[in-house]
């Protein structure tokens, strides 16, 4: 079983949010979908899902494609929390709705996550608090017994201890590799402790598509300081800048050869430092523009 995105594009009042995205999915993973603000995180998942039609390329499930086919969109689930139409409603109803979407609907794990975080079944969800409202979308969402999950900021408004419950329930539910989700978050810290790869989006591009295990292998993240201000060209050749702060420059450097590594010492740094490298480093280092600097400095 897989998904496939392939060539897909959308535009957003004519202008391209996305343009010919290439990805697979497979069950047993969790992906991160990173990238800045308005970046186009959650038009893909609206997109990948049917709530936006695609201008160009296809969705596929185990190579079918979804849009002639909608039965298909039970293998997906995508829990909008943007979805005005549930704020009226009581979370007993919403169940209701998605039991007739989703026969497979888990109607036992439902209310036993529902009773385990004491959320109310029959009160309607305006009433509900933000963090409420993203724990019991993270609870809809694993009840569908899809196999492709959908999820836009899940830890946003949760306090310190219902994340860390709802990260345990994400990692439990892709344990016996029969499902996948996907995961777009700005809470990069404890997104890193449990996806096993990250797609970065730019000007509605993929720009990268980490393995994190081999990129941690392959990377490093160095502390530099010069005798003077100037930033040599290898760093910018061959690294991405974190941040500069006069003559200390904080650099990435995804493939870090021994050659590179002899070519780094030619450079003559008056101190070098290995750092611990980071998914906040990836995203700085590949979505800091120049502009950007200043502010970094």
């Amino acid at each position: 079983m897989s998904l496939n995105i392939v060539n897909l594009s959308k535009q957003i009042n004519q202008q391209a949010t996305l343009a010919a995205l290439n990805f697979e999915i497979q069950p047993g993973q969790i992906v991160g979908i990173i990238g800045r603000n308005g970046v186009g995180k959650t038009t893909l998942f609206r997109t990948i899902n049917g709530q936006y039609l695609p201008d160009d390329g296809q969705v596929l499930v185990d190579g079918q494609v979804v849009v002639t086919q909608p039965e298909l969109r039970q293998q997906l689930s995508f829990v909008d929390p943007q979805a005005t139409f549930f704020k009226t409603a009581t979370a007993k109803q919403i169940a209701w709705f998605y039991q007739a979407t989703y026969p497979k609907f888990d109607q036992a794990k439902f209310d036993r996550l529902m009773t385990r975080y004491q959320l109310p079944v029959d009160r309607k969800l305006r009433h509900f608090s933000k963090g409420m409202f993203g724990l019991f979308t993270i609870i809809l969402s694993v009840s569908t017994a899809a196999p492709y999950l959908f999820l836009d900021e899940p830890l946003d408004g949760l306090d310190v201890i219902i994340r860390k419950n709802v990260l345990s329930i994400l990692i439990d539910e892709v344990a016996n590799g029969n499902r996948a989700i996907m995961i777009a978050s700005h809470n990069l810290s404890e997104l890193e402790g449990i996806i096993d790869r990250a797609i970065m989006l730019k000007d509605g591009h993929i720009i990268h598509d980490y393995q994190l295990e081999t990129m941690r292998a392959q990377a490093r993240k160095l502390q530099l300081v010069y005798r003077e201000k100037q930033i040599p060209a290898l760093l910018r050749e061959h690294g991405r800048i974190v941040s500069v702060s006069g003559r200390v420059i904080v650099v990435v450097f995804e493939d870090f050869t021994p050659a590179l590594q002899a070519a780094l010492a030619a450079t003559e740094p008056v101190f070098q430092e290995a750092l611990p490298l980071s998914l906040t480093d990836l995203f700085m280092a590949n979505l800091t523009d120049e502009h950007d600097y200043d502010l970094l400095s």
